[in-house]
């Protein structure tokens, strides 16, 4: 069976926030780290604070995108269109390939384990949270951060409307989740904010970049045989909604056939400005923490087929031990819904530059 795997942590950085990166990341990294690493980073070290973990141990990363740091490869390629060798940048070159946020955040936070990066379309940020997980059940990795980091460039933002993308809109962003077995989270005292009763991810047959015609989904019928749960047991369904209406039209479709006779509201927490990878992270954490003592669904589906399937448990249904539970009653109420980061991570364990108020729309 494995190990069971909970969430401990939570950190979200939208690019819309002001103030954010710069309370997290100090003059050093600002002066040679992108934006989009800035980003990572930020959000990286917010899921750690949340989680109160040391980073001199073990950790694991993996971050999910859909393009990269495709601003710096687009400046470092026009420095060099515009000037010749001379143009081009040795502080831009290092952003010019796909994994160099998995790479700025790992130094960053002293993450030593397994980095890896997955570059896929739309559900990047699931695929890489639901592997994370599957990746701590089968003890392949103790605790990992993982989620996802966007930063569209305006260059193919515009190809892609001219190529007829439509109402879809992308916005820029990182989250991540702390991800660690449910007997290590124990170990440390650990608050436990939900965790991952199932995932898994399929390839649906689409036409690149097109939409698949099949409403049969093995992604969430796996998802739930490795919860143990039928489909009754979903309160609710996040979705990968982002404006594009014939995806959505399709993800509906495999929704409603899958958890049927069932109908469970299904929400999108895509933002106004667009949806990004690190998202994934804010669904993952707010089906935990909406789930009550029923399960929450994350889900999403991209052009071409690739769908991602994740069953979240809120911490109600993860059985405190007996030793921990004595103890929060001894010392403190008990914390059960919410993370720090969603209320504010204002607290006395972390240093004031980790106290993002510009988070506070997540209460």
């Amino acid at each position: 069976m494995g190990h069971r795997v909970v969430i401990t942590g939570i950190g979200v950085v939208d690019g819309h926030a002001s103030g954010v990166v710069s309370r997290l990341v100090d003059e050093s990294e600002a002066r040679r780290l992108s934006r989009m690493c800035q980003m990572t980073v930020a959000a990286g070290r917010l899921a750690l604070a949340d989680a109160g973990l040391d980073t001199r141990g073990e950790l694991a990363l993996l971050v999910g995108t859909e393009f990269g740091d495709m601003v710096s490869t687009i400046a470092f390629v026009d420095g060099y269109l515009r000037r010749g060798p001379t143009g081009l940048s040795p502080l831009l070159f290092p952003h010019t390939v796909m994994n160099t946020m998995a790479a700025a955040t790992a130094i960053a936070v002293s993450a030593r384990d397994l980095s890896l990066t997955l570059n896929v379309p739309t559900v990047a940020g699931e695929l890489a949270i639901a592997r994370a997980a599957m990746a701590v059940r089968t003890g392949r990795i103790g605790v990992c951060l993982a989620g996802g980091a966007d930063e569209p460039p305006a260059l193919v933002l515009d190809a892609l409307r001219e190529a007829g993308a439509g109402a879809e809109v992308r916005d820029e962003g990182a989250g991540f989740v702390v991800l660690e077995s449910l007997d290590a989270a124990r170990a440390r005292g650990a608050r436990i904010l939900g965790e991952i009763a199932g995932a898994a991810w399929r390839a649906l047959p689409a036409r690149p970049h097109g939409i698949g015609r099949a409403a049969r989904s093995r992604a969430i019928a796996v998802a739930l045989e490795e919860a143990g749960a039928g489909v009754a047991e979903i309160g609710c369904v996040y979705t990968s909604a982002n404006g594009d209406g014939p995806r959505e039209e399709w993800e509906r479709a495999l929704l409603d056939r899958a958890l049927a006779p069932h109908r469970p509201p299904q929400r999108a927490l895509c933002l106004p400005a667009g949806r990004h990878s690190g998202l994934a992270a804010r669904s993952v954490a707010t089906a935990a923490s909406e789930a009550g003592d029923r399960l929450g669904l994350v889900h999403a589906v991209a052009r071409g087929g690739n769908q991602v399937a994740i069953v979240v448990a809120g911490p109600r249904r993860v059985a405190p031990s007996r030793a921990v539970e004595a103890l929060a009653s001894a010392e403190a109420p008990p914390r059960l819904a919410r993370s720090r980061a969603i209320e504010g991570l204002a607290s006395a364990e972390a240093p004031p530059r980790l106290a993002p108020p510009s988070l506070a729309h997540w209460a």
